[in-house]
């Protein structure tokens, strides 16, 4: 190549020559054009700027998932698989942040509405739903991770159990027990956090079976009924009070082996329409997922009947709220709609054959079994053909004095199980974070402020005031 040094000279110096210039431009455009270029310079810098931010802060900030990084702040790790859950997680998050505790919110879902919160106590990242992404997952470190997800670490699930997360803690998303989740579910978890202590019998009876190390079980309540409350009290301020003059049947099947479309068919559905019942029929979001076929015929058979609705909204509220009686199978849905609206429930039991893939096939009998009565009537197949008259003498002869009371034996800290939970997971953060001397010495003052607290008792007199928290 030739050397361009003199040519390029000879243009600098001609560049520098004053010469006249003819052009003229009024001030008014000459500010519009400055105004302009020096946007359009200030825009070049800013996305230089973020451009060399993102290259040289993605390979830390992709991987910062835990509590991985030397000298940072033991936080709590909630997972998620995305905003169906998000009425599990949203007390949850409400009382952390409330409470001014730092914790981080991983989900799989680009939609989940925990990535929509602004807060500096909330540290949120969407992993995407594959095998990297779960390889990153099982790779945080962290003292407890919270999850309502079953089967972290069992055959045929993509994500093994976070070897560096000292606590994996279950927390359930619907009115069930371990009765209703696949076997195995939660064989990887260390902790269950219980919605009402009728649940431990059956944990333990798995446990036994399958000669399983005894978890700890914590009785906190249940957040998702906590949310679902919320709804309801929201929902009545916003929807129509005009009272609908047909009477309104929810049918919610299971999905699955254990739904009751699976089991009986559609054809109650047809009798109920026949007999001029205002249907809604609102299946499990699974069904969609993992019974396409069968969501389609049973919408093929249903479809064009007078009266019948069908319903996706990710909530149910709505049509809950519409309801003057459900029916259902094994679904949760019946003691949301018990529990929150005082509304009788009609059971379609499902065949123990039906149930050997889940938990359920080593117990004789369940707790929803037991509440079935309780909470409304169960109609096997030999009365399903007059399911009309069943659903008529039901709602005329129920009554719901008993049923808040029954809610309140089988859940506990109702509208409140948040703080049951945070208390849980910032007493495990603390603990999990000590080294075994502090520990050891922590148990020591916690057993002598124990003592202290009884020889006060025993001796009646009032608390020390002078008496210094030497665990703080």
């Amino acid at each position: 190549m030739k050397n361009t040094k003199p040519v390029m000279l000879v243009v600098l110096l001609a560049a520098m020559v004053p010469e006249n210039a003819y052009a003229y431009i009024d001030p008014a455009s000459g500010n519009a054009i400055a105004s302009f270029f020096i946007a359009l310079f200030g825009s070049a810098i800013f996305f230089l700027k973020t451009l060399f931010y993102k290259i040289f802060s993605r390979s830390s900030s992709e991987t910062k998932l835990g509590n991985g990084n030397k000298g940072e702040q033991p936080m709590a790790v909630l997972f998620s698989e995305g905003k169906t859950y998000w009425t599990t997680f949203r007390p949850i998050v409400e009382e952390l942040i409330n409470q001014k505790i730092h914790f981080r919110y991983i989900t799989l879902d680009v939609h989940d509405p925990g990535l929509e919160i602004d807060s500096v106590f909330m540290h949120s990242k969407r992993v995407q739903k594959s095998r990297l992404g779960f390889a990153k997952i099982a790779n945080i470190e962290s003292p407890v991770m919270l999850s309502t997800t079953p089967n972290i670490g069992s055959v045929g699930y993509p994500m093994n159990r976070p070897a560096r997360v000292k606590n994996l803690v279950h927390v359930f998303h619907a009115m069930v027990d371990l009765s209703c989740y696949r076997k195995g579910s939660l064989d990887f978890y260390d902790t269950v956090l219980m919605t009402g202590a009728h649940e431990e019998h059956y944990i333990r009876l798995v446990e036994k079976a399958r000669k399983l190390k005894n978890k700890s079980l914590i009785v906190v309540g249940l957040p998702c009924l906590d949310d679902l409350n919320r709804q309801k009290k929201e929902a009545e301020l916003s929807i129509d009070s005009k009272k609908l003059t047909e009477k309104t049947v929810l049918v919610a099947p299971s999905w699955g082996a254990k739904g009751c479309f699976s089991e009986y068919g559609t054809d109650f559905v047809k009798t109920l329409a026949a007999a001029n019942y205002r249907v809604i029929i609102r299946l499990h979001p699974h069904s969609y997922i993992f019974e396409p076929d069968s969501v389609e015929s049973w919408f093929a058979q249903t479809k064009d009947l007078k009266n019948v609705i069908w319903d996706s909204n990710p909530f149910g509220t709505h049509v809950m709220s519409q309801a003057d009686i459900l029916i259902s199978d094994a679904s949760s849905i019946r003691f949301d709609f018990a529990f929150l609206y005082q509304r009788p429930v009609i059971t379609l039991p499902i065949s123990q054959q039906s149930r050997s893939i889940f938990e359920s096939d080593y117990m004789p009998e369940t707790w929803a079994d037991t509440m079935s009565e309780k909470i409304g009537v169960t109609v096997n197949s030999d009365r399903l053909h007059i399911i009309d008259q069943v659903v008529e003498e039901t709602i005329s002869h129920f009554t719901s004095e008993k049923l808040e009371e029954l809610r309140d034996t089988s859940v506990a800290n109702f509208g409140n199980s948040a703080f049951a939970i945070v208390a849980h997971l910032n007493q495990q953060v603390e603990l999990l974070s000590m080294t075994a001397g502090e520990r050891s010495l922590k148990q020591q003052v916690d057993t002598l402020k124990n003592e202290m607290a009884d020889l006060r008792k025993r001796l009646n007199q009032p608390e020390i005031a002078e008496f210094k928290d030497f665990s703080e």
